[in-house]
């Protein structure tokens, strides 16, 4: 009688998936305007998220509620996110320890100019939500993830600034120099809270600053206003 040996199999090692951490913006059309995920992280999935995220704050709207803010909590994931005028900016928050990641960027050339205002009316909004985060602070009434949340938007806020400057070749908008300075002034929301006066400094920076896009959005409304009318856009004039 044989002696029977079990047969055995070469064991694959489980491959371990850090759950991601980070934000995202997405216009008011659904597009993806900037990410501190990973690079790996598919965007289609970041689609997915804030197509269910707007449809959710849309049926709130159209059911006359106000919502602002939205979290999902899950057994390893918190999602958060916040409404930006049509837009979102959401933020995934995993229950285990953010390691350091690649960074995905936008694009850093706007395929029309349509896609260039959706753009940038979002971008106008992760600013304001930058000011909220500066308001907490002056409140002393912040959280832990609050301070993560501030450090993505500028995140957000950074990478936005490059696909501005690259469209306009850096001869509108906010310049980046102004913009890290700002941020070197506000580098988290307990630096705020012990030091008010700073408070006051990073206000008049970003205002200067909330100033500037919103004239730089102007510019863009007027080429399409032009462009309406047959003429080919340019930021800079007729072509």
């Amino acid at each position: 009688m044989g002696v029977l040996k079990p047969f055995s199999r070469s064991a694959k090692p489980a491959k371990v998936e850090r759950l991601p951490g980070g934000c995202f913006s997405v216009h008011r059309g659904g597009d993806l305007v900037g990410s501190t995920l990973p690079g790996n992280f598919p965007p289609e999935t970041m689609r997915e998220i804030g197509r269910i995220v707007l449809e959710t704050f849309q049926t709130a709207q159209a059911a006359s509620m106000l919502l602002g803010d939205l979290r999902i909590h899950y057994s390893g994931l918190q999602i958060s996110a916040r409404e930006l005028r049509g837009g979102a900016l959401i933020f995934l928050t995993p229950a285990t320890l953010l390691l350091p990641h690649r960074l995905l960027s936008p694009a850093m050339h706007y395929r029309t100019l349509e896609d260039f205002i959706l753009h940038l009316e979002n971008y106008i909004e992760c600013w304001k939500q930058f000011n909220h985060y500066v308001n907490l602070a002056r409140d002393k009434k912040f959280s832990r993830d609050d301070e993560t949340q501030f450090l993505e938007v500028k995140s957000i806020i950074a990478q936005g600034l490059e696909a501005i400057i690259a469209s306009t070749e850096n001869k509108s908008g906010p310049k980046k120099e102004e913009v890290h300075q700002l941020f070197s002034n506000a580098p988290s929301l307990r630096y705020l809270a012990d030091m008010p006066d700073a408070i006051h400094t990073v206000e008049t920076q970003w205002h200067k600053i909330y100033l500037g896009l919103q004239s730089l959005l102007g510019q863009l409304k007027v080429q399409q206003n032009r462009q309406d009318k047959g003429a080919s856009w340019s930021l800079f004039g007729k072509k």
